[in-house]
């Protein structure tokens, strides 16, 4: 019997991350899984990165952000689009933290990975299995869109995150698919259910083929501490983060909302010096 604590989308928020941490060892979790959005918008970087490796990390995967974070370092970046700056001055924080090690890394972590587990075979993406990013899995998509998250009959649970919601349902041939949520950023459509103090992920219990228990976790969190740790490291978009810990609302292609604080604080000069000196360096 293995139990297996699912951890996904963490997007730099330490004190989520901590609180899962502290929830999942309080239920003996064996292993622990990662799907991948490890770092931003949030201000966690070093110290999320050794508390997510001093962890039993067994199996991990590649996100879109963690993807994005090379878009912005490999280019190119348009400065007209206030999303592009919003993205780049983050990484532009992010950068000193980074060492060439932690880049190495997690530039060749897997897009997909598919391992065998107390007798099932289960399939890790952080969407789909060839795609790390875009809406086709969305709760709210059909069902050919998630038959995709598994065309390998072999395939028992085929596990994923991106969406930020939790979720628990099947593909057209009885396969589970399984979404823990996300650490750093739950979210939910529907207002009443929007837990904007909960961290979310899985605790999942596997026994000789079967699964022996599902927990879809949410784990209450101190989201004022987590504001106050991303003013005392001069996080960017301060306002826009502060609004996505009161609210769970996103904004990063909200391009009228991003544009003002572009405006207001010089990120586009900023992120035009930080592209200057990357140029210039190689």
């Amino acid at each position: 019997m293995t139990k297996i604590a699912i951890l996904s989308d963490i997007h730099g928020n330490m004190t989520a991350f901590s609180a899962v941490i502290k929830d999942a060892q309080a239920h003996h979790a064996d292993e622990y899984w990662f799907l991948g959005d490890l770092f931003l918008p949030g201000p966690a970087a070093t110290n999320l990165w050794h508390g997510l490796h001093a962890l039993s990390l067994t199996h991990l995967v590649k996100g879109n952000w963690d993807d994005d974070l090379f878009w912005v370092l490999d280019g190119p970046v348009d400065l007209a689009q206030p999303t592009d700056v919003y993205f780049t001055r983050l990484v532009a924080y992010l950068w000193p933290q980074l060492t060439s090690d932690m880049l190495k890394t997690i530039r060749h972590w897997p897009l997909h990975d598919v391992l065998e587990q107390d007798g099932l075979v289960i399939s890790l993406a952080h969407n789909l299995p060839n795609c790390n990013h875009g809406h086709r899995l969305y709760p709210d998509q059909p069902q050919t869109n998630f038959d995709l998250i598994a065309p390998n009959q072999d395939i028992d649970i085929a596990i994923y995150g991106h969406t930020h919601q939790q979720l628990l349902r099947y593909t057209s041939s009885g396969q589970v698919i399984l979404n823990p949520g996300a650490i750093g950023q739950a979210y939910s459509p529907r207002a009443k259910l929007q837990t904007t103090t909960y961290a979310d992920y899985a605790l999942l219990e596997l026994d000789n083929g079967a699964i022996t228990d599902l927990n879809l976790r949410q784990v209450p969190y101190d989201v004022a501490g987590e504001l106050a740790a991303a003013r005392e490291a001069k996080l960017p978009y301060l306002e826009v983060y502060t609004k996505l810990r009161h609210t769970g609302a996103t904004s990063t292609h909200d391009a009228d909302y991003l544009a003002q604080f572009e405006q207001t604080h010089n990120y586009r000069e900023e992120v035009a010096d930080f592209l200057r000196q990357r140029h210039e360096r190689h």
